[in-house]
């Protein structure tokens, strides 16, 4: 029985109230995620546009 707990390595869930579960620590904000991929979206929209950057693909 202590192998299996000692094979969690502290991954269990809380047993109080006072401890608090977070499988999940987010690294990024939700607005700086989607204001990149917006920035992203228009560059390379624009960028077919320009007539240098047509390169032709077989």
């Amino acid at each position: 029985m202590d192998r299996k707990i000692e094979a969690l390595d502290g991954a269990l869930l809380p047993t109080k109230v006072a401890d608090e579960f977070r499988p999940f620590v987010r690294r990024l904000l939700e607005f700086k995620f989607w204001y990149s991929i917006t920035k992203a979206f228009i560059i390379a929209f624009i960028m077919t546009f320009i007539f240098v950057l047509d390169v032709p693909v077989f």
